[in-house]
């Protein structure tokens, strides 16, 4: 392997640790919610149907 191969390997690792965002300094809880919500209904579902086995 070469060093401008070896050297491509490192760069294109480094660019995909890298984020080119940048922080906003705003907490974005609905954002959050709303990748948390089909997490909750399957939690949700799931103890519904335990509950009906009881």
């Amino acid at each position: 392997m070469t060093h401008a191969e070896i050297k491509e390997i490192e760069d294109a690792r480094a660019s995909m640790a890298w984020s080119s965002e940048s922080y906003d300094g705003r907490t974005h809880y609905a954002d959050i919610l709303k990748a948390l919500t089909p997490a909750f209904l399957i939690l949700l579902a799931a103890t519904g149907l335990l509950l009906a086995l009881v």
